[in-house]
């Protein structure tokens, strides 16, 4: 009997142990086994001193590789991310937001007394890879006759303005027209392309690189006995074009070509898009808050 009751009892604190042991046991412990060669060696101590050192080294080896991180492909999200925390100037625009820009630039003729007015004469207009989307010469009303081609400047020649090569007025400002609705206008001095267009388009859609002020010149301090001017004046854009991309146009001696100057004037808005967009961000919305206080004035 006590022969039995001492098996029992060495039963029972086997048990014991056991159970203590598995409690103690890790989560990496379980979901991790071990090796087969660490078994082997555990098992086997008959083995031989030299093949016991080429297993520890194996599993050494392949530890190392273990340890190596494979480089890992980056999610879509992450690409995301990354892409949002460039500037907007170094920004990738999707299809849909390229398609948003359009350039233009137009080059005139002289016509009237002394040819000092301003006659539509070539239009062009490109997207944001620099495509051409228009580029045509425009045929000047018989109503006022060309006085001064201004080919210097405009390249335009008589030849140019004959009524089986330009394109009729009406025709071609209805083609802009339609190119520019719903679109971010850019183009350096719009003010005279748009009035001599004889159209108008938002303020806030428009990328005038003559008036973005950090392209401007300062002026001089003037002063005198009535006032006082510190506006910034624009600057020419072959200037521009040859500070800010170091890219030489309208060489001496040669005509203007519009494709040309367009596509430096959208060159140079995309160089500076990042900070000329939170300005605009601004503008438009100040803007709102002005017009949400007067509508409420007016209700008043």
């Amino acid at each position: 009997r006590i022969s039995l009751l001492d098996a029992t009892a060495a039963k029972v604190n086997i048990c014991n142990e056991t159970a203590i042991q598995i409690q103690n046991t890790t989560e990496e412990e379980i979901i991790t086994p071990k090796k087969q060669s660490q078994v082997r060696n555990n098992v086997s101590p008959t083995k031989s001193k030299s093949k016991g050192v080429k297993n520890n080294a194996t599993s050494t080896k392949k530890q190392k590789n273990k340890n190596k991180k494979s480089p890992k492909k980056k999610s879509k999200k992450q690409k995301q991310k990354q892409q949002q925390n460039k500037p907007a100037e170094q920004q990738e625009l999707t299809l849909e937001e390229q398609g948003r820009y359009v350039a233009l630039d137009c080059e005139f003729v002289g016509v009237g007394p002394g040819g000092y007015e301003s006659a539509l004469a070539r239009v062009s207009l490109v997207d944001w890879n620099n495509a051409v989307l228009l580029d045509t010469h425009v045929r000047v009303s018989e109503e006022t006759p060309v006085t001064d081609y201004r080919t210097f400047v405009s390249g335009v020649r008589e030849e140019h303005l004959l009524p089986d090569v330009a394109m009729e007025s009406e025709k071609c400002i209805a083609i802009v027209k339609k190119l520019l609705q719903g679109r971010i206008l850019v183009g350096h001095g719009l003010k005279n392309d748009l009035t001599v267009l004889g159209i108008t388009h938002p303020w806030y859609n428009t990328r005038d690189t003559a008036k973005y002020e950090p392209f401007m010149k300062k002026a001089k301090k003037v002063t005198d006995s009535l006032s006082t001017s510190t506006l910034p004046r624009s600057r020419k854009l072959k200037d521009l074009a040859l500070t800010k991309l170091d890219r030489v146009i309208q060489k001496e001696g040669e005509s203007h070509c519009s494709i040309e100057d367009s596509i430096a004037a959208l060159d140079l808005y995309k160089k500076a898009r990042g900070k000329w967009e939170k300005v605009m961000e601004y503008k438009v919305g100040r803007t709102q808050e002005i017009e949400c206080d007067q509508a409420m004035f007016d209700e008043e």
